[in-house]
């Protein structure tokens, strides 16, 4: 159980990256709450990097979709990715491997001593096989379940940003340790808040703090030594902390886009 949660805690840091140098276009005054279109249709609604309107914070995302993430064309022609790596809690080192599908599907498995923890969201359902040779799979307990659904988002929230249930802002251009960052925050309906740090150069996400509203529990994640498979950038190292204190480091070693990743494999298994 300890094992579990500390992935979990994991989880909630991650969610499965100079000196100062921001462009004049980003320090005019304004923008800083992304105002909906006066008439948002359905196809608005329902893209994952649609064209902004003005503003600081208009133009800070346009750049994070085109610049970090690689654009929409490139965001299109992903529906999943499958990585392997090695996963570092205070119990030990642990083999990783996870699955991720759009737009929420999740699942997770963390082998050792010749044993396993599976965690998983089908979509509907957050169900983990605990270890123990006659475990069986069960749904999760309500608040496991809702940390994990909040993870399981395919990319980040700063996607899809007129999607209903969330509300974009800017709050600073900030020191990130070797870098300065634009921090975005996210506020969801669920009851959590998301602060992405955005590195000004690179617009890739160096470091992402998330704070759940209901509990107060706040976990921290750091992003290192990104690659880019299929024009999609995947940290190769992220180091999680929960509440200050450091939860865990992980180390990817292979990374597959759109690796023929089915509905099927996500679903708890009777």
């Amino acid at each position: 159980m300890i094992l579990q949660r500390h992935l979990l805690c994991f989880l909630a840091a991650f969610g499965m990256s100079a000196v100062l140098l921001v462009a004049a276009d980003e320090r005019e005054g304004g923008g800083d709450t992304l105002l909906m279109p006066a008439q948002l249709s359905e196809a608005l609604r329902v893209a994952a990097m649609p064209e902004l309107q003005n503003g600081r914070l208009a133009k800070i995302l346009t750049r994070y979709y085109k610049e970090g993430l690689g654009g929409a064309e490139a965001w299109s022609q992903i529906s999943s990715f499958k990585v392997t790596g090695t996963l570092k809690l205070k119990e030990g080192e642990f083999e990783l491997k996870a699955y991720q599908k759009k737009p929420n599907l999740m699942k997770m498995s963390i082998r050792g001593d010749h044993d396993e923890l599976v965690l998983a969201y089908d979509g509907d359902l957050a169900w983990q096989k605990l270890p123990g040779r006659n475990s069986m799979a069960e749904p999760m307990a309500a608040a496991e379940a809702r940390r994990f659904k909040h993870s399981a988002i395919f990319g980040s929230y700063l996607l899809y940003p007129y999607a209903e249930g969330k509300t974009i802002e800017y709050i600073d251009t900030v020191p990130t340790d070797a870098t300065i960052s634009h921090q975005i925050r996210v506020t969801l309906d669920s009851g959590y808040q998301v602060d992405y740090f955005i590195d000004i150069r690179s617009y890739l996400e160096v470091k992402s703090i998330k704070t759940d509203l209901q509990s107060g529990a706040v976990s921290e994640a750091i992003f290192r030594d990104y690659v880019r498979e299929e024009g999609m950038p995947i940290a190769r190292q992220v180091e999680s902390y929960e509440d200050g204190e450091w939860v865990s480091s992980l180390m990817l070693e292979e990374v597959k886009v759109n690796a023929g990743v089915i509905p099927w494999m996500f679903k708890m298994r009777r």
